[in-house]
């Protein structure tokens, strides 16, 4: 039975390095160095065990002829039974015992190389990967204290940022400057349409206390300019422009006016009533949606963009002077702020036909609620209106908003709200649907529109975070967002892409 130990012993080795093999798991580097040592030092010292065993039993004629000849021949020193198999086994046994130790303090290599990684190179991200955004680029401060934007446009890999000296667009991949067209000498950017149509965006310029009156088409793939426009009168009433599909739509020195957004050339106006002016528009490539004030009333005003027929007209519960601006055209939603302290502050909703649908207060259970500049007191964003939502800021018990809720414009009522511990800066929808809302950290927290349940959490590390001003824009790009910084208060950058 003992003669048979070391087959057995190598017969057991070879079954489990079988396996390894079958199951795909061969040791390689260090790992197959110990395995092979270890195998050779366990059939060694059986080997050893077995020719002592032998020459213990041997017969003791043997034994003395051995010693005789030891005797005989000094220069011969006595053999000792299994002893020159039991030094290589103790040689083997140390070599495996130094790979094992060498292989430990390198395992950390060795897992790193798995997956089909080679040592050295980096590890393969897993799906779950949640690797904190990095500052992708930075554009640095551009004007003086207190200079004030008037926008911006996401052109998919571009982005346009509207500043006091001109309009300049970003590469969103590196943040080089693709394009630029700078305001003439003493002349500032007043105005800007909140989107382009059809790959052309306008922009007003004006002189220090003159009217808003030089019009400018401007292709956005290229920043050429199309055509320019002298206006007259007192200029764009309250910057009020936009473009809707290929018309350029204006209110300007008493009349709405609808141009090519190609030529210049005007295709239709409609006259505004004496006493009556525009507090804000907005249009899409069918549908322009207008604020008109007469003395102390207002209404909404729908007209086709093409043709500049009106549609239909909406009486707003206003009587004193009023602040407005068009939130969305379709649905449509305005927002309404009297100087009467009793008067109408709030979001008011329709249907496409004029019928009211839904009003929430500019100030309410969840606190004041963020609108765009031209109605807010307080912190202003763009809100949003996705999927019958309406989406803003609250600020309830502090000067800043720490809540986005949304509310039904079927009915008015709230539908959710997140709380956040986080100052909270700019709004911006998603290509995914998500809402997106812009820290004072940097950071960008998407939420569900349907639940405002948070989907993920894009911080980048804390020493690496630029300045976000008081009134910043969030852009959704390719691979991330850019954050544009329209009030320059103490020397925050331009723009940053967080990617």
């Amino acid at each position: 039975m003992r003669d048979g130990t070391p087959g057995a012993a190598f017969g057991a080795a070879a079954v489990f390095l079988g396996a390894g093999v079958a199951g795909g798991a061969w040791p390689t580097g260090w790992a197959a160095l110990v395995c092979a040592l270890a195998c050779g030092a366990v059939g060694t010292t059986l080997l050893a065990v077995r020719r002592r065993g032998r020459d213990s039993e041997a017969p003791e004629e043997v034994r003395d002829a051995v010693s005789d000849l030891a005797e005989h021949d000094a220069a011969v020193k006595p053999v000792r039974p299994g002893r020159s198999s039991l030094v290589a086994a103790a040689v083997v046994w140390a070599l495996a015992l130094l790979a094992g130790g060498i292989w430990t303090l390198t395992a950390g290599d060795d897992t790193e190389a798995g997956d089909g990684t080679e040592a050295g190179a980096p590890a393969k991200p897993s799906a779950s990967s949640d690797a904190k955004p990095s500052v992708g680029w930075l554009v640095p401060a551009a004007g003086q204290r207190g200079d004030k934007g008037v926008g911006s446009w996401g052109l998919g890999p571009t982005v346009a940022h509207g500043r006091i000296d001109g309009l300049f667009a970003y590469d969103s991949a590196d943040g080089s400057l693709r394009w630029s067209v700078p305001a003439p000498p003493r002349e500032a950017l007043c105005a800007m349409s909140p989107k382009t149509g059809e790959g052309v965006g306008l922009v007003a310029h004006g002189r220090y206390e003159k009217p808003c009156a030089t019009l400018l088409a401007v292709r956005a793939s290229d920043g050429k300019v199309l055509w320019k426009r002298q206006l007259g009168g007192e200029g764009l009433d309250g910057g009020a422009l936009a473009v809707g599909g290929a018309t350029a739509v204006t209110a300007e020195d008493g009349a709405v006016r609808g141009r090519s957004t190609e030529t210049g050339e005007q295709r239709w106006q409609r006259r505004l009533g004496k006493d009556c002016t525009v507090l804000a528009l907005d249009a899409d490539a069918t549908r322009t949606r207008l604020v008109e004030q007469c003395g102390k009333g207002a209404r909404l005003v729908a007209l086709d963009t093409r043709t500049g027929d009106r549609r239909w007209t909406r009486d707003l519960p206003v009587e004193s002077a009023a602040r407005a601006s068009v939130v969305s055209v379709s649905p449509v939603v305005v927002d309404v702020d009297e100087a009467d302290a009793r008067g109408t502050h709030a979001f008011l909703g329709f249907d496409d036909e004029g019928a009211p649908t839904a009003t929430v207060p500019l100030t309410g259970p969840e606190g004041a609620l963020s609108a765009l500049w031209s109605v807010a007191d307080g912190r202003t964003v763009r809100p949003l209106v996705l999927d019958g939502l309406l989406i803003t800021f609250a600020e309830k018990d502090s000067i800043s908003p720490s809540t986005v809720v949304a509310y039904s414009l079927k009915d008015g009522r709230k539908v959710w709200a997140h709380h956040s511990e986080e100052q909270l800066m700019a709004l911006a929808a998603e290509p995914d649907g998500s809402v997106a809302y812009l820290g004072f950290d940097a950071s960008v927290t998407l939420l569900d529109r349907s639940t405002g349940k948070v989907r993920r959490v894009l911080e980048p590390d804390a020493g690496k975070r630029p300045t976000v001003s008081i009134h910043p824009e969030l852009v959704p790009v390719p691979g991330g967002h850019v954050v544009l910084n329209q009030i320059l208060l103490q020397g925050e950058p331009a723009a940053f892409a967080l990617r």
